[in-house]
């Protein structure tokens, strides 16, 4: 699938077809420092917009800034752990590119994103606040359906853009996901319970 011959972006791409999706971004010349940033850019971008929406019921620019700025950790630590991937190998690509065309696979990540953002906007605050039980299995089913249909995405990036002998690929998805949810969640809880420690801690 050649996208440019149909004008879809390369996330629509690849969630119709990830590996002809891959196979042609791998293709396109990237030599700009800008293609290691705009895609992780785009997903803060994103958190951003949600947080706004969630805190709010609009858009805001400085809800959306300080949203993406909350959450850069997210795409830094999937970054890093991508990284922990590309160096044990020889590469065929330059780290730049891969970037790029590993955060072109978070597309369903911000379908789900932009659900969630279309679902705030249909609710009440009183509804955002306490959603009822039904809204609550809804979003959590659909974070277990995005989870896998993001490993399905990740795992065709690896077999396309760091190929490895049978078997390989996956090893690799289930390392960086590893280090990066890892990382992730640590950090998260982290900056969640810090202030409650410090709490704790007698003056």
């Amino acid at each position: 699938m050649e996208r440019a011959s149909v004008g879809l972006s390369a996330e629509v791409c690849v969630l119709l077809s990830p590996s002809a999706a891959f196979r042609q971004l791998a293709t396109e010349p990237r030599g700009d420092w800008w293609v290691l940033v705009r895609r992780p850019l785009l997903l803060a971008f994103m958190f951003g917009c949600t947080v706004s929406l969630q805190a709010s019921g609009r858009l805001t620019t400085r809800l959306i800034t300080d949203g993406a700025i909350s959450f850069a950790f997210v795409p830094i630590f999937e970054g890093a752990a991508l990284a922990a991937v590309y160096w044990r190998r020889p590469r065929q690509l330059p780290f730049a590119q891969t970037v790029d065309i590993f955060f072109a696979a978070n597309a369903p990540w911000l379908v789900w994103l932009l659900a969630f953002g279309v679902l705030r906007c249909l609710q009440s605050p009183l509804q955002a606040a306490a959603p009822p039980p039904v809204i609550q299995w809804l979003v959590r089913s659909s974070l277990v359906a995005t989870v896998a249909w993001s490993a399905y995405v990740d795992l065709h990036f690896f077999r396309e853009i760091l190929p490895r002998p049978a078997g390989g690929s996956s090893h690799d998805l289930i390392l960086q996901r590893a280090i990066a949810w890892v990382c992730i969640v640590v950090y998260f809880l982290g900056y969640a319970l810090w202030p409650e420690i410090i709490g704790r801690i007698p003056a």
